[in-house]
C-alpha cells in the first residue's frame, strides 16, 4: 500500500468481481472440500478506486487479528466433520452384527467410542471457551489456535477410528466415512495448518512472535 518495506506497508482492499484485468485460474481439485470452489486469482493492472481501501498501509495487525476469529470458524467446522463422523459409527456400531452379536458389545469397540467422545467434548468446550471469552471483541489468538489446533487432530483420529471400526464399508465411497476423513485432514491445513497453531500456544505463552525466517 506504500513503500514501506515489510509488513508495516500491507494493507487491504475490495477488489469487485468483474473488475477489468480480474480474472481466476482453472478451480482446484482437492482431496477433499469438493463442495468449495478455489482458484488462482489473476490481477493484471487492475485499478481499484479508492473508496474500495479496506484497511490503510499499516494495518496488517488489523488484518492478523481477524484470524483469531477464523480460527474459531476453523474449529467449528473441523468439529462437525468429527461429530457427524461419530453419529454415524455410533448408529452402525449398534447395527452391524458380527459374530452373532452387534459391534457395541465387543470391548474394543467400546473403548474406541469412549476414547472419540472424550475428544469431541474436549474440543467443543475449548470451543466454547475461546468464543466465549470473546464476547466484547475478537478472540485471543492463544485460545483460538488452542481450539483450532485441537479440533483439526481431533477431527482427523475420530474419522480415522470411525472408518477403522466400519472396516471395508468406511473405506467405501458408497459410505460418507470416506468423504469426512479426507475433509478433516483438509481443515487441519486451511486457515493455518496445525503446526503453525502449535507456534502461536508457544509464542503466547512466552509473550512474543517468532521470527521464523533465516537470516
Amino acid at each position: 500500500m506504500d513503500d514501506i518495506p515489510g509488513a508495516k506497508g500491507i494493507g487491504a482492499v475490495v477488489i469487485e468481481k468483474g473488475s477489468e484485468g480480474f480474472s481466476f485460474g482453472k478451480r482446484d481439485h482437492h482431496m477433499g472440500f469438493r463442495g468449495v470452489a478455489s482458484a488462482d486469482m489473476y490481477f493484471d493492472d487492475v485499478e481499484v478506486p479508492k473508496e474500495n481501501v479496506l484497511v490503510a498501509a499499516g494495518g496488517f495487525g488489523k488484518l492478523m487479528d481477524a484470524f483469531d476469529l477464523e480460527r474459531c470458524g476453523n474449529t467449528t467446522m473441523s468439529l462437525a466433520v468429527a461429530q457427524s463422523a461419530f453419529d454415524y459409527v455410533l448408529q452402525y456400531s449398534q447395527e452391524r452384527r458380527q459374530f452373532g452379536k452387534s459391534l457395541i458389545d465387543f470391548q474394543a469397540v467400546q473403548l474406541q467410542i469412549a476414547e472419540m467422545k472424550m475428544r469431541l467434548e474436549a474440543a467443543r468446550l475449548l470451543l466454547y471457551r475461546a468464543v466465549v471469552n470473546a464476547e466484547k471483541g475478537l478472540p485471543s489468538i492463544a485460545e483460538s489456535s488452542v481450539a483450532k489446533c485441537f479440533a483439526n487432530e481431533a477431527a482427523r483420529e475420530v474419522t480415522g477410528k470411525a472408518m477403522q471400526l466400519m472396516g471395508g464399508y468406511g473405506y467405501s465411497k458408497e459410505y460418507p466415512l470416506e468423504q469426512k476423513l479426507r475433509d478433516a485432514w483438509g481443515w487441519g491445513i486451511a486457515g493455518g495448518a496445525i503446526d503453525i497453531q502449535k507456534v502461536n500456544i508457544a509464542a503466547a505463552l512466552v509473550g512474543r512472535r517468532f521470527n521464523q525466517r533465516a537470516k
